[in-house]
């Protein structure tokens, strides 16, 4: 038996997701959402994003790339309302869960086949519709034995991806295909650091001497 199994759930686009929610004419649109002075995207769809628009982008460089995208402007509490009601759907299948932004979270997995009475990927794909389908917004979930390994994984299954990874070699195949800096925490000045002394993916980083 596994001794335990963390899970990650990360909202997609969630401001875009957000602002999909009460204004379903969004959907499928190039959609850019501003920050305080609308000056620059702070968040952006992944239509919007296909056009080259990258975030923190000055709004009149997106209009050049995007002249037919949708732009509004943040609403960092009908986000949060929309985060809270994410945790609270999380918390009836999972006895913890760990809030670890606005639009991601952990929790623990071990008893999601028992809630859901189905094989654990069948289980977390139900979590993931019944999201979907009483909150609106898409999720993307990894369920590992860490959770770095979680976080890592519902990386790899976005967007609206859903995958587990406890087989010892399968991790260790992610492991070893993963830039260290895409472990949550390590910015590019640390991973520089790391990459002059031999340390390039993750599996390199979870061998080195602490």
């Amino acid at each position: 038996m596994t001794a335990q199994l963390i899970g990650h759930l990360d909202a997609d686009c969630f401001y875009v997701s957000c602002e999909r929610v009460r204004s379903p004419a969004l959907v499928f649109q190039p959609v850019g959402v501003l920050g305080n002075q609308g000056a620059c995207v702070i968040a952006k769809s992944y239509e919007m994003k296909a056009t080259g628009v990258k975030t923190g982008m000055p709004i009149w460089d997106a209009v050049k790339l995007c002249p037919n995208g949708i732009y509004v402007k943040r609403d960092f509490r009908w986000y949060e309302a929309i985060s809270r009601r994410i945790l609270d759907a999380t918390k009836l299948v999972s006895p913890h869960v760990e809030y670890y932004s606005i639009d991601e979270m952990f929790f623990d997995g071990m008893h999601l086949e028992q809630v859901m009475g189905q094989p654990l990927l069948t289980a977390a794909r139900t979590l993931q519709q019944q999201i979907l389908q009483q909150i609106g917004v898409p999720v993307s979930m990894g369920i590992s034995l860490t959770k770095t390994l979680a976080k890592l994984v519902s990386d790899t299954a976005k967007p609206f991806g859903c995958s587990i990874l406890l087989d010892g070699t399968a991790i260790q195949e992610l492991l070893d295909k993963t830039a260290v800096g895409e472990v949550s925490g390590i910015g590019k000045r640390s991973e520089q650091k790391l990459a002059a002394h031999g340390i390039l993916n993750c599996s390199d980083f979870a061998k080195a001497d602490r």
